[in-house]
């Protein structure tokens, strides 16, 4: 039997070491109507004196009635994951090859104030492409870049039922993805987007990365832009090209540039600050790393290269956008801790 390319990129790294470490599996998807889901299970194994190691089912769903927000924390006891296959579980939440359960209360908005009901989600999803992001496989085995991260599904289509506050909503073939990164700590830094479909392209993919790779004192920028438009892959994560890739956050605004081959992409990602939630992610020493995320964001790229002269890319409130540690703006408050 062949092994799916994202059963092996999903592989969870938690039962292999002792070491201190972080790491999350999480999907995203987009509905109809302006409203978006998206789910993290997170493990952490922290350095001796900072904690227990345990295990968080993380939620975020948007709607135009208001976005509920929840992570609940689980001690180890209730963390298990398969070390031949894909299977994860912690506390009520599973996540396997193709399905994803979950349920999480304790909600509160985007501002903290609590709020009634929970969140569960019931999910399975196709196969799909996988975007590995850094330029030899065998990175992911070596000490630098200290954190990893892969898209083992870049895009995929989900189909089951999310339970909100007691409201069933129905998922038929949502557009998004699944993704999973691992390291010693939460990275210090980064900006990352998604985009399930465009504008008038359906099935294109746009996903992009930027952070900073250690090197002796200083801290090299790197940016990764990765495209599928109309069954073809633009993949940018040539080291050099990472290197000279231009990227700039003000505020909940991204703008990035860069090449692939003769293709040129560059473009921008824009949240609303009413579609905005700070999340704050606990690293393996304790210490607090903010990450602020929207899953309405709009999205903008402009190709250029391509047989058929420049073409612009664009979605309203069908993007993702992150922005983590020192690219996290200023002025979001946070809605939960894990």
């Amino acid at each position: 039997m062949t092994i799916p390319s994202s059963e092996t990129w999903n592989r969870v790294r938690w039962a292999e070491s002792t070491n201190p470490c972080v790491e999350s599996l999480f999907l995203k998807f987009h509905l109809p109507g302006n409203a978006a889901f998206w789910a993290r299970y997170t493990l952490r194994r922290p350095v001796p004196g900072s904690g227990p190691a345990v295990g968080c089912l993380w939620a975020v769903c948007a709607r135009p009635e208001g976005t509920a927000v929840a992570c609940n924390t689980h001690p180890a006891s209730e963390v298990d994951c398969a070390r031949t296959r894909f299977w994860l579980r912690i506390g009520p939440g599973e996540l396997s090859t193709g399905r994803a359960t979950g349920r999480v209360d304790r909600l509160v908005s985007p501002d903290g104030t609590s709020i009634p009901g929970d969140i569960a989600w019931d999910l399975t999803f196709e196969t799909g492409p996988t975007l590995v992001h850094l330029p030899l496989e065998s990175l992911y085995a070596a000490p630098l870049p200290r954190n990893k991260i892969v898209s083992p599904l870049v895009s995929t289509r989900f189909h089951g039922t999310i339970r909100v506050q007691g409201t069933e909503v129905r998922v038929v073939g949502a557009p998004g993805m699944q993704g999973h990164n691992w390291g010693a700590a939460v990275s210090p830094s980064w900006a990352w987007c998604h985009v399930a479909g465009f504008d008038g392209e359906a099935d294109a993919v746009f996903e992009a990365l930027n952070s900073g790779m250690p090197m002796g004192p200083v801290e090299v920028p790197l940016t990764l832009l990765y495209l599928r438009l109309r069954g073809r892959e633009h993949n940018q994560n040539h080291p050099v090209r990472m290197a000279l890739a231009k990227s700039s956050v003000e505020g909940l605004r991204w703008r990035f540039e860069g090449s692939v081959g003769a293709v040129r992409l560059d473009g921008e990602v824009v949240a609303r600050p009413g579609d905005a939630v700070g999340l704050d992610y606990l690293s393996s020493d304790g210490s607090v790393v903010r990450c602020v995320n929207s899953n309405l964001a709009s999205a903008r790229v402009r190709v250029r290269g391509l047989p058929g002269g420049e073409r612009v890319l664009a979605t309203e409130h069908t993007a993702t956008l992150e922005l983590g540690g020192r690219s996290a703006p200023a002025g979001v408050p946070s809605a939960v801790r894990g």
